[in-house]
């Protein structure tokens, strides 16, 4: 099939528009101005960028902090339990150690101990000494026992009197290691 035929008649003609001639260099004035204005979009465009970058860098070492300070506060919140835990621990610990000095202290016990252990009895008499400090720190006795004694068992109760005397020694410094540490 065909297209219809178009009559074509002579019409008014189109007016061209009227064309002036432009000099040179008002023409590059005016491409410059465009350019200028690039230039100051640039800037313009470089500034908020890096206003931009700015927040975003303050915006990372904030939440950076804030991450930061939350690590320390559960770790110190661990620490914290670690050593309520210690402290409970040593508490108990503290309490089995008085459990078991009150019981090594009982009366019934000692003499228990020094009836089994060391052949202890009964004091039938008791005799009082004063002990006078000696020369380099010794202590001799001032009033001896009854002259009756032969030197050989004046010789044995010295001994024994000096053995009690480190023994005695021994139990105050014991006694009073335990009760400074309470």
């Amino acid at each position: 099939m065909g297209l219809p035929a178009l009559k074509q008649e002579p019409g008014p003609a189109a007016r061209r528009p009227h064309l002036r001639v432009v000099q040179d260099a008002p023409a590059r004035s005016q491409k410059a101005k465009p350019k200028r204005h690039a230039a100051t979009s640039h800037a313009a465009a470089r500034q908020a960028f890096v206003f931009f970058a700015v927040i975003v860098a303050v915006a990372a070492v904030l939440g950076a902090g804030r991450v930061w300070l939350s690590v320390q506060a559960a770790q110190a919140s661990i620490d914290c339990g670690k050593l309520q835990t210690a402290i409970k621990t040593a508490r108990y610990e503290g309490d089995m150690l008085e459990i078991q000095e009150s019981a090594l202290a009982t009366p019934s016990r000692i003499q228990a101990e020094a009836v089994g252990t060391m052949g202890m009895a009964p004091a039938t008499s008791v005799t009082y000494m004063r002990l006078e400090p000696g020369p380099a720190g010794t202590a001799q006795i001032a009033e001896a026992p009854a002259p009756s004694a032969s030197p050989a068992q004046q010789a044995v109760l010295h001994n024994l009197v000096g053995m009690v005397a480190v023994e005695a020694r021994m139990l105050l410094v014991g006694d009073a290691g335990l009760t400074s540490s309470k």
